[in-house]
């Protein structure tokens, strides 16, 4: 019993200390005109880069504070991809383990701002039994992912049922032809992606043992790492559909990794939505290991990392 309730801590903080810091990097404005209300719908995206070190952190946050707070609620939808507040189907849990990724730019976005009178607020985040089950093997690649309760608890069948949960969602969408044929590519690219990992011949399995099984020391970051994202274009759909149905309003603010607001991006030009700004993205070699936790190491021993955006940029617009 005493054993099983260290373990339980040493899970909990592993947990814990998977938050990080982080900037953002790439900022898009876009608008498209409501003939209903008779002015410009504004879309402003916001692509965050998570990073454990960089000291920018609370700058952005306090100035993602100031953008925000200019708005008025009652005119303004705010999206955010958040690990750390309730998401899809109310849950922030996967069976009885969360994910505290506050302090990072991110992290308890959803409630922070419910707080602060914005109603009109969409976590697209759904991954709960993939984050908690994985952020202590990225963050402690080397250990022995079983000593881990969420990694050795939670199974394939669970990943895959949040997976399933959210296609269903995405497929009931009626926002248009364009974007049904696109959330049908988006739902299939994922499936296809749980067959490619095999999913079907290994859901009781716990996710210690499948990463064990689907990988060796010298590919193991890489591939946790495909664990998290390969399912990415679901929370594409997820920040689309929310944006073509903030109807009404000024302004609609997106915060979620910067993959997804170049993605969302693309899409909301096939729809009516014109750029009216684009940040450059600066991007700079890093050779410390350390530094590269969110990026993919070359054959050179280095990584590629954005540098910080200046988000006053954004005094212009709002």
């Amino acid at each position: 019993m005493k054993r099983e309730i260290k373990r339980l801590i040493i899970s909990s903080l592993a947990l814990l200390f998977c938050a990080s810091k982080a900037f953002i990097y790439d900022i898009r404005v876009m608008r498209r005109w409501d003939n209903a209300s008779r002015h410009y719908c504004y879309f402003i995206g916001l692509g965050d880069f998570h990073d454990k070190h960089h000291k920018i952190t609370a700058t952005h946050i306090a100035d993602i504070d100031a953008i925000i707070r200019k708005c008025d609620p009652s005119r303004t939808k705010l999206i955010f991809e958040d690990i750390s507040s309730p998401g899809f189907l109310g849950k922030c849990s996967c069976r009885k383990f969360f994910v505290n990724s506050n302090g990072g730019v991110l992290g308890g976005l959803s409630k922070k701002y419910k707080n602060k009178g914005f109603k009109d607020i969409e976590n697209v985040e759904y991954r709960f039994c993939r984050v908690t089950s994985l952020a202590p093997v990225i963050n402690n690649i080397n250990a022995n992912y079983r000593k881990f309760l969420p990694t050795s608890r939670i199974t394939i069948e669970n990943f895959k049922n949040e997976i399933v949960d959210i296609s269903k969602d995405i497929l009931s969408y009626k926002d248009g032809n364009i974007l049904r044929s696109w959330y049908k590519k988006c739902v299939a690219q994922a499936e296809n992606n749980m067959k490619v990992l095999k999913f079907n011949s290994m859901l009781t399995m716990n996710i210690a043992d499948f990463v064990y099984k689907n990988s060796n020391a010298q590919n193991r970051l890489n591939f946790v790492k495909k664990l998290l994202v390969f399912d990415s274009p679901l929370i594409d759909a997820k920040i689309v559909h929310s944006i073509v149905n903030a109807r009404g309003k000024q302004n609609i603010i997106a915060i979620a990794g910067g993959s997804h607001i170049k993605n969302v991006s693309c899409v909301l030009q096939k729809i009516g939505f014109r750029p009216v700004y684009n940040s450059k993205i600066v991007i700079k070699r890093e050779y410390n290991p350390r530094k590269c936790l969110g990026c993919n190491v070359a054959p050179g021993g280095f990584c590629s990392r954005p540098q910080p955006a200046d988000l006053k940029i954004l005094n212009r617009f709002l």
